[in-house]
């Protein structure tokens, strides 16, 4: 589940195949635009949540090792702070990057989310 649980109706719709594919086309958009490319079937195929967020903690992890450059106007497309991201990686929490990717799949389920609502 999303976390926040505030927002019901996001997480409701998170829980669709077809919202989460939706999703992963925007998280690909969203890097691609970076230089990282996602498996083919990450843009044909929805993800379990579980998967999806391995996958895109995995590709969070490569971007910060490996594309460094990179990392701070992944962070500004995806509109989230430098800030949360500081707070969490410096957290000492063992578990920061999920919570750290679930920040990242709330914020592109939400542009998503907002896509549907109101165009």
């Amino acid at each position: 589940m999303l976390p926040e649980k505030n927002n019901s109706e996001l997480e409701e719709r998170f829980n669709h195949e077809q919202f989460r594919l939706k999703t992963q086309l925007q998280l690909t958009k969203d890097f691609g635009v970076h230089g990282f490319e996602f498996a083919q079937q990450f843009s044909e195929n929805a993800y379990s949540i579980e998967r999806l967020v391995d996958t895109v903690s995995e590709a969070l992890m490569y971007m910060i090792e490996k594309q460094a450059s990179s990392w701070h106007p992944l962070l500004y497309t995806m509109d989230v702070s430098e800030q949360t991201y500081l707070q969490l990686a410096t957290s000492n929490e063992p578990n920061w990057m999920e919570e750290f990717t679930w920040v990242v799949l709330r914020r592109e389920a939400l542009k998503v989310f907002f896509r549907e609502k109101y165009s």
